[in-house]
């Protein structure tokens, strides 16, 4: 998004909502990284939650936000009949919410039997394994099923993809002509498996696992250089210590499969700092469920963040 429209939108938006100067230092970097689209749905939902009690207040929000791009924004009215519905969490997508539940069920089971037949080291993660671990019915709209697999284990988890009708999309190193693409229509994951009859998807989360057993996950981003796209990772490295309070290592049972999950706390952690409205919607609904205690100490074993530039293909991870 062009910086200049960044920051005469922050500054009206800073008339009804107070941001501090470093907060608006941050937007514009960020911002500036993502398309309109990206910028406007953060921005509305954000406006939500902050005014949606303040009818006057918020209708300017809504309006200097669909200022940004009018041609691809609604209308404030339907804007804001959107995010009501969102945050009621009505169904997002193309099916009803029963069905979306039955899906979901169903293809977490097939999936994670065939991840366990092949012996690929795997975690599910996100709200939906707490949800199943704990007893929580489904109740919400789930438009995909996160799942965090060691790169080694990549070869074979293509070969489970393909052979399960599924398309799989692997970008974390795209040719120049898929970077073109991928600006221009964003996929919702770097690496991700779309069913092809509807909008529900696999989205796939890498990591590497130490001689100690430690996680680092690896975070991909794409650029230009000189005509090339160049590849950089983002590392975050848990301590031994972080990966324990982050990563459950006894499977939660479920429909005749089993599968190892992050834990609650973490899922808890991640999802506070975060404004979309299903992430909040979660929030409430773990709270009950977190061990305070092991939220203290994931917070005393933060992720060191090592950042990797021009990064290669490697070798493990090639096709079979």
């Amino acid at each position: 998004m062009d910086l200049l429209k960044i920051k005469s939108t922050i500054k009206a938006i800073s008339n009804v909502i107070p941001i501090e100067e470093a907060k608006k230092e941050e937007m514009y970097n960020r911002f500036s990284s993502m398309d309109d689209k990206e910028v406007i749905k953060e921005l509305v939902m954000a406006a939500y939650s902050l005014l949606r009690d303040k009818p006057e207040l918020y209708d300017y929000a809504l309006t200097v936000i669909r200022d940004i791009n009018p041609q691809i924004c609604p209308s404030v009215e339907a804007m804001k009949e959107k995010l009501n519905r969102m945050f009621a969490n009505e169904v997002e997508g193309n099916m009803s919410l029963e069905e979306n539940h039955k899906l979901v069920s169903s293809e977490l089971i097939r999936f994670t039997k065939m991840l366990n037949l092949y012996d690929i080291d795997y975690y599910i993660v996100g709200a939906l394994p707490c949800f199943i671990k704990l007893g929580i019915e489904l109740f919400r709209y789930h438009d995909d099923i996160d799942i965090m697999v060691n790169e080694n284990d990549i070869p074979k988890l293509k070969e489970i993809i393909e052979m399960s009708g599924y398309v799989f999309h692997d970008d974390r190193f795209p040719s120049l002509e898929r970077f073109n693409e991928m600006q221009n229509n964003k996929p919702p994951h770097i690496m991700m498996a779309q069913n092809p009859d509807n909008e529900f998807h696999l989205g796939f989360f890498t990591f590497t696992r130490g001689k100690d057993n430690a996680i680092t996950m690896r975070e991909y981003s794409h650029r230009l250089e000189d005509g090339r796209v160049v590849v950089d990772v983002l590392e975050r490295r848990s301590d031994l210590v972080g990966t324990s309070l982050r990563y459950d290592d006894v499977p939660t049972e479920y429909m005749g499969t089993s599968f190892k999950t992050g834990t609650v706390e973490d899922v808890y952690h991640l999802k506070s700092y975060m404004r979309r409205p299903k992430d909040i919607t979660d929030v409430k609904k773990l709270e009950p469920f977190i061990n305070k205690v092991k939220l203290e100490e994931l917070n005393k074993h933060p992720n060191e963040q090592v950042e990797l530039h021009d990064v290669s293909f490697p070798s493990s991870t090639l096709s079979v």
